[in-house]
């Protein structure tokens, strides 16, 4: 695909921002809030640099949105396919060898959509 992004397309990018940046900053700022709430084992620092690797992608996801064609985009949507599946991958394995409280599966479920969406992004645009 070459020329325009479809209104699809940017909607994912614009969600994947929201949901990035408002996980990020909570987890670089107050990761040991994540933890109280929902009961998750907490470790401080690996929560930030989590925190700020979300952010960047938060950022990534606010430029291809407001980028205007495939080309601009494509690099980024394989690193949020990579992203997202490897994060699936690792979630599932945590819960499986781990005692992990129930919120997991919001995060498991989050990365699933996305790894889809942006599946469908990459091989929409492939056609």
């Amino acid at each position: 695909m070459s020329g325009e992004l479809t209104s699809l397309t940017k909607y994912i990018f614009l969600m994947a921002f929201i949901l990035q940046i408002i996980f990020g900053v909570w987890f670089f700022i107050a990761p040991e809030s994540w933890s109280a709430i929902t009961a998750w084992p907490s470790e401080d620092a690996a929560g930030r640099v989590l925190g700020a690797a979300i952010m960047v992608l938060a950022l990534g996801s606010l430029l291809a949105y407001r980028a205007t064609s495939w080309e601009q985009v494509e690099l980024f949507v394989i690193m949020q396919i990579l992203w997202n599946l490897l994060g699936l991958v690792a979630m599932l394995w945590a819960y499986a060898t781990m005692t992990l409280p129930v919120i997991a599966w919001l995060n498991i479920g989050l990365l699933a959509l996305f790894l889809v969406l942006f599946l469908y992004v990459y091989y929409g645009a492939k056609q």
